[in-house]
C-alpha cells in the first residue's frame, strides 16, 4: 500500500477517535480513584482482587495524578475493578488541518530565505506560498515536521 494511502487511513483513524473522545477530561480525583469510588469499593478490595497491598493501590491514584502512573499499572488496576484501560493519543485537530499548518510554515520559511521572493507581488507570493505548501504536502519530504 502506498505510503500516502496509508497514512490518509491512519488519519481517519485518529480523527475519528478525537470526535469521539472530545469531551473526555480526567476526573478530578484521577480515572483509578474515580472507578473505584464509583464501585463502591475500598482500596484493599481492589488490592486482593490485584493481588497487590492497599497502599500500593493509593500509591497508584497518587501517580496518575502526578502522571508517572505506567500504562501496564492502569491496566491491571482497570480490570481488578471489572473494567478496561484505554490509552490514546489524539490529535488537537485534524490531521489533514496539522499537516497543512506545517507545509505552510515551511512554505513561510523557504519564501524568506528565496532573494526574489520580496520581489514578487503580493499575489504572486501568496501563490508561491500555496504552490509550495501544496508540493510539501504532496511528498513529505524527510525535513517536513523539522521546525
Amino acid at each position: 500500500m502506498p505510503d500516502f494511502i496509508q497514512r490518509r487511513r491512519l488519519a481517519r483513524i485518529l480523527d475519528r477517535a478525537a470526535a469521539r473522545l472530545t469531551d473526555v477530561e480526567m476526573p478530578e480525583k484521577g480515572w483509578i480513584a474515580t472507578m473505584r469510588l464509583a464501585l463502591g469499593m475500598s482500596a484493599e478490595q481492589v488490592a486482593l482482587r490485584k493481588g497487590v497491598s492497599r497502599n500500593a493501590v493509593y500509591q497508584a491514584e497518587r501517580s496518575e495524578k502526578d502522571g508517572a502512573v505506567s500504562l501496564k499499572q492502569m491496566e491491571n488496576l482497570a480490570k481488578a475493578m471489572g473494567g478496561r484501560f484505554v490509552y490514546a493519543i489524539v490529535p488537537d485537530e485534524p490531521v489533514e488541518q496539522l499537516k497543512y499548518k506545517q507545509a505552510r510554515r515551511n512554505a513561510k520559511r523557504a519564501a524568506g530565505e528565496d532573494p526574489g521572493f520580496a520581489r514578487l507581488s503580493k499575489e504572486d507570493q501568496q501563490d508561491w506560498i500555496d504552490d509550495l505548501a501544496a508540493q510539501q504536502l504532496h511528498d513529505m519530504p524527510s525535513d517536513f515536521w523539522a521546525d
